[in-house]
C-alpha cells in the first residue's frame, strides 16, 4: 500500500492537484456510499456501480448472485473508485485490492443492510469485502493559471 501520510499539492496544466494522504482518502470514502467496482468479465474490463460502506481499512459492498459475484469467484483482484464533483473542483479515490466474499451478513455490522440504499429488490444480498493493496486519491481545483503573452 502506498503510504502517503500528508496531502501534497502540485501544479498541473489543469490547475492545482493535491495528492491525498491515506487518511484523507478514507475520510472521503466514508462520506459517501456509491462507488464503481472494476473487474474482468470474460477477459474484458467491466465497471459496476455498487453501494458500499468504508471502515477505514476496507470497503464492503452488497451484490446478488450474478455476473459480478461469478467473476469474483474466479478472479478476486479488483479496482474500486469513488469520485465527486465539488463547486470549485473534484476529488477521486481509487483503490486496488482483493475481494473476499463474506456471505449474507457482515460480521460485526448488524446495521449495514439498513445503511446501504436498496436500488433493486433482491431475494438474497451477499456482501463482499475489498482489502486494499494500494489506495490513492487526488483533489482537483478549478483554478487555471493565467498566461499573459509577452509583447
Amino acid at each position: 500500500m502506498v503510504m502517503t501520510t500528508q496531502d501534497f499539492t502540485e501544479w498541473s496544466p489543469q490547475g492545482p492537484v493535491t495528492e491525498l494522504s491515506i487518511e484523507h482518502c478514507w475520510q472521503l470514502l466514508k462520506a459517501t456510499n456509491i462507488g464503481r467496482l472494476g473487474l474482468s468479465v470474460d477477459n474484458q474490463p467491466e465497471i459496476f456501480p455498487v453501494n458500499y460502506i468504508a471502515d477505514g481499512s476496507s470497503v464492503v459492498f452488497r451484490t446478488a448472485r450474478g455476473t459480478k459475484f461469478n467473476e469474483l469467484l474466479s478472479n478476486n483482484n479488483v479496482v474500486f473508485e469513488v469520485d465527486e464533483q465539488l463547486e470549485n473542483g473534484a476529488w477521486s479515490v481509487t483503490l486496488k485490492g482483493t475481494a473476499t466474499i463474506l456471505g449474507s451478513e457482515i460480521p460485526g455490522s448488524p446495521t449495514a443492510d439498513e445503511t446501504l440504499p436498496h436500488w433493486v429488490p433482491t431475494a438474497e444480498y451477499l456482501y463482499v469485502r475489498i482489502t486494499p493493496r494500494d489506495i490513492r486519491g487526488r483533489r482537483f481545483e478549478r483554478q487555471l493559471r493565467l498566461i499573459i503573452p509577452e509583447n
